[in-house]
């Protein structure tokens, strides 16, 4: 099932341009590659009309509602965005009505919790990689005081997280609040999307890895019945069929690839998981693919060591066959990932003792 993603980031009057621009796409040209500019008109903002002008707006909201005559501070928190979608896979399940009214939902439930007209903005946004809305919140509290420490404390937020998908739940919405953890910090929308390529690369290479085994699996070969002639004039060498030599080097081939390939996405898996060990509880359905990524990573792994036992067997066969005549080097062994038969272990080094001077 599918995980509720909600995160917030706090407004100051500096803030508010930039985003602006941003969230209402006032500028074609975007440093965030994920913009498709040609189905930025599918955008819409379910409380259209109420800002035109994220700054110049919003802080003629506050003048107009504060409660007392004082002015607003210069580095108040103006407004506090939230950021709500879910995974790409949960959207691809619904239709444009259907992602219209998941949005709507979720800013039902804001509304009543944080009041409708402290929502300023909501800017759907379908022209990125996955649908996502960017909802404005000013926040007043029931005395109409701005504060966004008392607003959204430590309590709001984690109401917020399990409020939410149970609101979502009830009106039909199919998912779940990710994991808590108080550890986890919020992810910076750059972060997010750096997190979200990284596991594509890993899922890209593992989708190779398995494509490759099951070219190897698809193999009728077995080396039990390869067929062996000792060379007349050539002592130490062994003839076989070309198709059958052709076999057993593609094997060996798959064998030393996956093995290679099978460290470099086990080592991608983890790197993944390190990072999402460090991010917002929001982002859970990344961890869960992750995870996912990992099992099929030691599936892998096991596939790997049936391949290297293959070429075990196939080097069994052809010295009980040749005896003494069947060498391979120790370094062919390595690049399989395989110890060479009659090795000796590598013993470790002792340090000569250090002369203290307390013998003498």
């Amino acid at each position: 099932m599918s995980f509720v993603v909600a995160r917030m980031q706090k407004l100051k009057a500096d803030n508010l341009v930039g985003l602006g621009n941003h969230d209402q796409r006032k500028t074609s040209n975007h440093s965030n590659q994920d913009i498709d500019v040609s189905r930025s008109h599918l955008n819409y903002d379910l409380v259209a009309g109420r800002t035109n002008n994220f700054k110049t707006d919003i802080q003629s909201y506050i003048d107009e509602r504060k409660a007392g005559s004082r002015a607003v501070r210069k580095d108040a928190v103006l407004a506090n965005e939230w950021v709500i979608t879910s995974d790409k896979g949960f959207f691809e399940q619904l239709d444009e009505k259907q992602t219209r009214a998941y949005f709507e939902t979720a800013k039902q439930y804001f509304a009543e919790k944080f009041g409708d007209e402290n929502i300023r903005y909501a800017w759907v946004h379908l022209d990125e990689h996955t649908p996502h809305m960017h909802m404005g919140i000013v926040p007043f509290d029931k005395d109409n005081k701005l504060s966004a420490k008392r607003v959204f404390n430590r309590e709001a937020l984690q109401q917020v997280q399990d409020e939410l998908p149970e609101f979502l739940q009830s009106k039909g919405f199919k998912l779940e609040r990710g994991q808590k953890n108080k550890e986890r910090k919020n992810l910076s929308v750059p972060e997010y999307k750096a997190m979200r390529q990284e596991l594509e690369t890993v899922k890209a290479d593992t989708k190779k890895q398995r494509q490759e085994f099951e070219d190897f699996k698809k193999s009728d070969f077995d080396v039990t019945n390869v067929e062996t002639l000792q060379p007349r004039f050539k002592k130490g060498y062994v003839l076989v069929k070309k198709d059958d030599f052709e076999q057993m080097k593609q094997g060996a081939i798959y064998a030393k690839s996956a093995f290679i390939d099978s460290l470099h996405a086990k080592s991608d898996a983890e790197r993944a998981h390190d990072s999402e060990i460090k991010a917002s509880s929001r982002a859970l359905e990344l961890e869960m693919k992750n995870d996912k990524l990992q099992s099929e990573n030691n599936k892998l792994r096991t596939q790997l060591n049936h391949a290297q036992d293959l070429i075990k067997r196939m080097f069994k066969v052809l010295k009980e066959r040749l005896g003494d005549k069947v060498h391979m080097k120790p370094e062919t062994w390595h690049k399989v990932g395989l110890k060479a038969p009659n090795e000796p272990d590598k013993q470790s080094k002792k340090r000569p003792e250090r002369n203290t001077g307390l013998n003498r």
